[in-house]
């Protein structure tokens, strides 16, 4: 049931993304944070990590993309002259890699947190009754802040934000006509209820299973009463805020068939049900006599760089699969190392293909590095498989 709540929240979730591109709040939001502070690109780039992180925690990272892919191409055409690929590149890195944390952060933020949600239930894994939605977030949303900063400060470091771009600033002009709309108001208003309506039917779902039908079903008549709100309810002036050629309008087409391939190779790799022969080969790769943090180090770099080529649905259902033996040969509580594994699905941040959010990022922006979204995504790959071993290891205490 959860799986279709997502469905609901998506639909509900782009609708909300075209109101906020219909009502020029991508440009309000622009000049609210650089018209009258002039801020760097470092600080804009941490403005950046945590709008995104925050708003993954309570609806699909991949809307969070979709929504402030306008926000990045303003910011990027405010601030350079030239077609230079560095300043469009960092931009969307700094969204990219907010959005994937922020879904660390809640029990609902990620499909893979769901997956293990089911996982620990279904295979009866000890200490599972202490997986629940307000103790994920007790130790989520610490880890999404750290590795927040961790990625805000290899961004500066990697594209020499604190250096070369010290004395450049960003600065979007503040045009009226740009910058405001008659009903913007009812957009904010539209956010803020999804969202909190997002976060409240999710907190639902997890703590009261035996209600799930009911939740869902609440679910659902709150996605088409927003699709009536939009498309035919008459706001100021007789209209209503959203036309049919609003849904498509302006989106990011080749960030959308990124996105479509992406899926359709998960779909596929899914349906021919590779997860026990993928594991079999993975298990190749996993040293047996090893410390408890190198084991478990090696089944986060594993997970993690897989995921770029794979679906991640996919490499998560194979980890746990090799790994419950092994954690408990270790001595190592099996739930810590499936957690690691969940983690790690969503800290893929080098290849375009790897999560939906990456491909949205890739192929809706302009100019984009492969190399440079490649380098140092990889880096970025290593430093958060390291981080969050560290972390669950010593700082998660489940049960």
């Amino acid at each position: 049931m959860a799986q279709l709540q997502l469905i609901f929240f998506f639909v509900t979730g782009f609708l909300v993304s075209r109101v906020v591109v219909k009502t020029h709040l991508p440009q309000k939001l622009v000049y609210l944070l650089m018209g009258r502070s002039h801020n760097s690109i470092s600080i804009t780039v941490l403005y950046l990590i945590g709008t995104a992180a925050i708003m993954s925690l309570f609806i699909p990272n991949a809307i969070t993309m979709l929504t402030l892919l306008p926000v990045l191409d303003l910011l990027s055409k405010s601030f350079q002259k030239d077609q230079s690929s560095q300043i469009p590149t960092m931009l969307t890195l700094a969204v990219l890699y907010g959005a994937n944390i922020g879904g660390m952060g809640t029990i609902t933020g990620t499909p893979t947190n769901l997956a293990l949600v089911a996982y620990l239930g279904a295979y009866n894994i000890p200490n599972s009754a202490g997986i629940t939605f307000f103790n994920w977030m007790l130790w989520g949303i610490p880890l999404v802040i750290l590795l927040a900063l961790l990625s805000w400060l290899l961004l500066c470091l990697g594209f020499k934000a604190w250096y070369s771009n010290a004395n450049q600033q960003i600065y979007m002009p503040y045009v009226p006509n740009e910058t405001e709309h008659f009903i913007q108001s009812y957009a904010w208003g539209i956010i803020i209820f999804y969202i909190v309506s997002a976060g409240l039917l999710s907190f639902l779902l997890s703590m009261l299973p035996d209600y799930g039908l009911v939740i869902l079903v609440l679910t659902g008549l709150i996605t088409i009463s927003f699709t009536w709100l939009l498309f035919w309810y008459p706001v100021t002036g007789g209209q209503p805020i959203l036309e049919l050629k609003d849904t498509y309008s302006n989106l990011p087409k080749k960030g959308l068939e990124l996105l479509g391939i992406v899926l359709i190779l998960g779909g596929i790799l899914y349906f021919l049900d590779l997860q026990i022969w993928f594991a079999n080969q993975l298990s190749n790769f996993i040293p047996h006599n090893i410390s408890p943090f190198g084991f478990v180090l090696t089944i986060a770099l594993i997970t993690t760089f897989s995921t770029e080529l794979l679906s991640n649905t996919l490499v998560q259902l194979a980890m746990f699969l090799i790994i419950l033996p092994l954690a408990q040969n270790i001595g190592l509580p099996p739930i810590q190392v499936l957690l690691v594994v969940t983690l790690s699905c969503t800290c893929a941040f080098m290849s375009p293909i790897a999560t939906p959010v990456n491909a949205l990022a890739f192929g809706g922006t302009q100019n984009m590095s492969l190399m440079r979204f490649m380098g140092i995504g990889a880096i970025m790959n290593i430093l958060g498989s390291v981080f969050i071993t560290f972390y669950v290891l010593n700082f998660v205490q489940i049960g």
